[in-house]
């Protein structure tokens, strides 16, 4: 069997610096899996089981894991948040709007950092700009202090299978550009990505 990933991006996890990106690089060709850079898919054939990408480029495929483009909901883009085919723009610190008390969290905001690229859509972002709002909006009820703040940190693990993971974590909104340490992979971080997952599950379900 061959695995492969065909990617739009020049590199994975771009955003977290070249050193994250070629640990992730590594550890796909240490597995065997090729990866494939600035390939934009234009179209998906499923009767042939072809993909075609905007370099005239095309694949065929056996079994496909494709991510499909990520866009706001229709409803916040008519709602006038969202520019046509763009994110809803908060304060990087409040999350607030442009409209007074009306926030934004989580995968439909742009948030521009000091590289040029994006904050990551990722639920460590949304889970702590969620609790910043929350605490915000409870200040402002009991009129209290402006409440907290998103300051950018986030961290994630990167599941590799055989039992392995990997775990970066840093400061995302630091200039000029976000400060990410990733961690030598190993089966400790598994075994945390397991508890930080079965802990959700309790508290939540």
């Amino acid at each position: 069997m061959t695995l492969e990933v065909w990617a739009a991006e020049p590199a994975p996890m771009g955003v977290a610096g070249p050193k994250v990106s070629q640990a992730v690089i590594e550890a796909l060709r240490d597995r065997g899996i090729a990866y494939h850079p600035n390939h934009l898919v234009t179209r998906v054939d499923p009767d042939a089981h072809r993909l075609e990408f905007s370099d005239d480029a095309d694949v065929s495929y056996d079994l496909l894991a494709y991510v499909p483009p990520h866009r706001v909901p229709a409803e916040v883009a008519a709602s006038g948040l969202a520019p046509a085919d763009g994110w809803v723009a908060v304060d990087r610190h409040t999350l607030e709007t442009r409209f007074s008390n009306v926030f934004a969290i989580g995968d439909v905001t742009g948030i521009p950092l000091a590289l040029g690229k994006p904050l990551p859509k990722a639920g460590v972002f949304a889970h702590r700009q969620g609790e910043v709002v929350a605490d915000i909006i409870a200040n402002r009820l009991a009129e209290r202090g402006t409440g907290a703040t998103f300051d950018g940190a986030g961290e994630c693990f990167i599941e590799m299978g055989r039992g392995i993971a990997g775990f970066a974590r840093g400061n995302f909104y630091a200039e000029p550009a976000p400060a990410i340490h990733a961690y030598k992979p190993g089966r400790h971080w598994h075994a945390g990505k397991v508890a930080f997952e079965r802990h959700w599950w309790a508290q939540w379900w």
